[in-house]
């Protein structure tokens, strides 16, 4: 028995209309002894959504997509750490139109970001 991903992911290169994913800069790009995205998930998170040079990937909705479709459990995906992505499954269930998620701003306080979205019912 393997592991069989539910959707394959999109093209990531960067004849893409949004562009190329981050994760494909030269380097980024993952070797035998580094792979930042699932070893140093500090600087990951930085890349995906922003903090390190100032623009989040073009293509962060759909990698979190593909990560909670195909329930990822290791790596940054989507800007997303594993705890994250199973939160948000948590308190989504089978409802992946509310699997989408943008870096908190500065200004919002933890109670108003656990209020913006409704529970589940």
């Amino acid at each position: 028995m393997g592991i069989r991903a539910v959707i394959n992911a999109p093209d990531w290169s960067p004849k893409h209309h949004r562009g190329e994913a981050k994760c494909r800069d030269e380097s980024l790009t993952p070797s035998r002894r580094r792979d930042i995205f699932f070893s140093d998930e500090t600087f990951a998170l930085d890349v995906c959504n922003g903090t390190y040079d100032g623009a989040i990937c073009p293509r962060r909705a759909e990698c979190l997509h593909v990560a909670m479709v195909n329930r990822e459990n290791y790596g940054i995906w989507g800007g997303m750490t594993p705890e994250a992505r199973l939160a948000l499954r948590m308190r989504y269930p089978a409802m992946p139109e509310r699997w989408t998620w943008h870096p908190p701003s500065d200004d919002v306080t933890p109670e108003q970001q656990e209020t913006q979205w409704p529970h589940a019912s």
